[in-house]
């Protein structure tokens, strides 16, 4: 997934500002716990020979080309929604991201992040609903468009998701940047989902966050799940808690994500290891390896993921994607 690119020198600055982390990192790990296992992520950015999204985009359908002949990542979806999210005309911001999960058993999954603001031809809402309507969940729209009743501007589509496999749990994801809303209104926005457990997430935000208010610092992420199986309902609604902008230092980070988890009943040990490989400095010295926390409750069983960036470029990273 770093081939060819991951062989250049890394300089003190980014080339390429990624999407990826806060800091313009191209790369970003992740675990997910459950009471069950640990699934082990990665997220890449394939990065451009020239500084453009036309440059970008080419980088990006090798890795998925590379994906689908070694490893049978399904790209008929892709396909479908393609000249949506890779326009020859214009294009601007980020192109594609890619993402593998490893768990203990089985190969490797692959999905894509793709741009809904690929350039000025469509905004973000209208090639949102039209990639859906061409996927078959043209119905989910109402539920997309119910989900940001106060409005695209501050419930605002940032990424679209494809799983790139094949069959009916094969997920389709509308990502939402939300500005001025407390935890306890998206936990209640939260139950138009099937599985949805509201009541959770806004103690959850509260606690690694330190605020009860509208997460102003670094606003808050969330997705909307759709597959066949759930047809235009969403099957589950996850929240990203931002991290890195509401510390003094990674340390305290640690400390409270090890409280959260022990509450919820998860092993510290697989955290705590795969923490202490990622740092590569003292915890307290920085607060840009922790990214992202997220949370679902499903049947009383808590699923937790921490995101963490390799600081390529920048241990106290600034907040990006502020309201404008």
């Amino acid at each position: 997934m770093l081939s060819p690119w991951g062989a250049r020198r890394i300089g003190a600055n980014p080339g390429w500002h990624s999407d990826v982390c806060a800091d313009g990192s191209p790369i970003e790990f992740s675990a997910a716990f459950s009471g069950e296992d640990i699934q082990i992520r990665v997220l890449v950015e394939a990065l451009p020979d020239r500084l453009s999204t036309s440059s970008a985009q080419t980088a990006a359908l090798d890795l998925t080309e590379g994906l689908t002949q070694d490893f049978g990542a399904a790209g008929k979806r892709l396909a479908m929604v393609s000249d949506l999210f890779l326009p020859d005309e214009d294009p601007t911001g980020f192109a594609m991201m890619h993402a593998a999960a490893l768990a203990p058993t089985g190969g490797p999954a692959f999905k894509v992040y793709l741009n809904p603001n690929a350039n000025e031809g469509m905004t973000g809402t209208e090639r949102t609903r039209e990639a859906l309507d061409r996927l078959g969940f043209g119905k989910a729209w109402a539920a997309v468009s119910a989900y940001a009743s106060r409005g695209f501007d501050l419930d605002r589509i940032v990424y679209f998701g494809l799983d790139l496999a094949d069959g009916p749990a094969s997920r389709v994801k509308v990502y939402f940047r939300h500005y001025d809303i407390s935890p306890a209104e998206l936990d209640a926005k939260m139950e138009i989902s099937l599985q949805h457990e509201a009541g959770f997430l806004g103690e959850f935000c509260r606690r690694l966050t330190g605020s009860d208010s509208e997460v102003r610092a670094q606003p808050l992420v969330s997705n909307l799940t759709f597959t066949d199986a759930g047809g235009h309902i969403p099957v589950s609604a996850t929240l990203y808690v931002p991290l890195w902008r509401h510390t003094a230092s990674d340390r305290t980070v640690r400390d409270r994500i090890s409280s959260v988890m022990a509450d919820m009943g998860l092993s510290l040990d697989g955290y705590r290891s795969l923490l202490n490989l990622m740092a590569r400095r003292p915890l307290a010295a920085g607060r840009g390896i922790h990214t992202y926390a997220s949370a679902r409750m499903h049947h009383g069983r808590p699923r937790l993921t921490i995101y963490w960036s390799p600081e390529l470029y920048d241990r106290y990273p600034p907040a990006r994607y502020q309201r404008g």
